[in-house]
């Protein structure tokens, strides 16, 4: 059976109202809704309304009313939605309940700025030794302790039956914000090497793989000042991401450290797994946040294949220019689904609305035909204040384009 998912922010819920939002939400004919719950920073323009079009969101905090015992060590504060409209989720539960749609509870895990800034010690620290602002360490306890206690409270609230659990990875270097300044070489190769954790916990796990924690630290280090500072031979080509795989197999410390960050990270996503199962919810682990496509989601820790096995369902961001380019995705993830005997009903592929990515319903409607023809029954459409009138109406079209996969059941 297919299953039709619209994302959508507390904000446009407290502008809509409760009960406008599931009339439209059902008018279209989607499943469920896949609500927001802790978010980190954004502005956002909502071109549909005619006041309150752009909203500056309350960075870093979770927008429902939470118990004071929540968290033992991090903790995420309630925003002002949470403290000025406490009922909000629950009245959008209640109408949501009443014209049978049900909810996901989205939450983000380490891309949390407030946290990274005021305990740089849970933060990615860099060959360099500096910590960025951007994300936690998925392998420091404190930050692990937070993501099981933040997916525990979203997952035993009553609210919601399926979890989504975003950014549960090491994440890439390149926020974009605040505004950064970056006038050196960044491509995957360097990118993907100023990310690399050297905290304390990262350089433990290494020591006790026999990794040469000290060597690989100094020699990464050695490579950025290299590349940086080195006059760029004339007419180089970009590096498109293949140079970064080629080093991986000349440079033994760096492949181990790599499957080192991956085996943290699968092993975080398995005991979040079973906090939310054991609140009676479903686990929809997203992919990587910048380490997009799905065939780079090794540069944030995230393992395909193992994600899959602990996942019940697996989330593609597959916001791309074409629909080649979102079945190529697709295609590749499949092939890692096999590797743990499960097929297309293990993932899931979420598209935006927005014109700039499809112009028109055709090339919109095309990637739904792409995501439906893989044999994928679950789509996600990113999102409901952010959608123009035009691309959100297309959303009707894409829940019959995938119903036909239904009827052919």
């Amino acid at each position: 059976m297919s299953d039709v998912s619209l994302m959508i922010y507390p904000w446009d819920v407290v502008s809509d109202g409760p009960e406008r939002v599931i009339e439209i939400v059902a008018s279209l004919g989607v499943d469920r809704l896949a609500i927001a719950t802790a978010y980190h920073s954004a502005e956002v323009i909502s071109p549909r309304r005619s006041d309150r079009v752009s909203t500056l969101a309350e960075a870093n905090t979770i927008h429902f009313p939470i118990r004071a015992s929540s968290f033992t060590g991090l903790a995420v504060p309630p925003s002002r939605i949470a403290r000025e409209n406490p009922d909000l989720y629950f009245s959008l539960k209640r109408a949501a309940d009443a014209a049978g749609i049900s909810l996901t509870g989205w939450g983000i895990a380490f891309h949390n700025t407030d946290l990274a800034t005021d305990h740089p010690e849970v933060a990615i620290e860099n060959c360099f030794g500096d910590t960025f602002a951007h994300g936690l360490c998925p392998a420091n306890p404190s930050a692990q302790m937070y993501a099981v206690e933040l997916f525990g409270e979203i997952s035993s609230s009553g609210l919601f039956d399926r979890v989504l659990v975003e950014s549960l990875s090491y994440l890439l270097y390149g926020h974009g914000h605040p505004h950064e300044l970056w006038g050196a070489r960044f491509d995957p190769t360097t990118r993907y090497l100023l990310s690399l954790c050297f905290c304390t916990h990262c350089s433990a796990a290494a020591m006790k793989r026999g990794i040469d924690i000290g060597l690989l630290r100094v020699r990464v280090s050695h490579e950025l000042h290299r590349t940086w500072n080195a006059e760029t031979p004339v007419g180089r080509d970009p590096d498109d991401g293949t140079e970064i795989g080629s080093l991986h197999m000349v440079w033994p410390e760096l492949a181990a450290y790599t499957r080192m960050r991956n085996e943290i990270v699968t092993e975080l996503a398995g005991a979040v797994a079973r906090v939310i199962r054991t609140n009676g919810a479903v686990l929809d682990l997203s992919a990587a946040v910048w380490g997009r496509p799905a065939f780079s989601n090794w540069m944030e820790g995230v393992d395909v294949a193992a994600s899959i096995a602990i996942a019940d369902s697996f989330v593609l961001e597959s916001y791309y220019p074409t629909a080649g380019e979102v079945a190529r995705e697709i295609d590749h993830t499949l092939a890692a689904a096999a590797l743990s005997d499960r097929g297309p009903e293990s993932i899931a592929s979420a598209i935006t609305l927005w014109p700039s990515f499809h112009p028109t319903k055709d090339s919109f409607l095309s990637k739904v035909d792409a995501i439906r023809g893989a044999g994928v029954s679950k789509l996600a459409l990113y999102n409901y204040g952010t959608a123009t009138a035009q691309t959100l109406a297309w959303v009707k079209d894409a829940v019959e384009m995938m119903r036909g996969n239904d009827d052919r059941q």
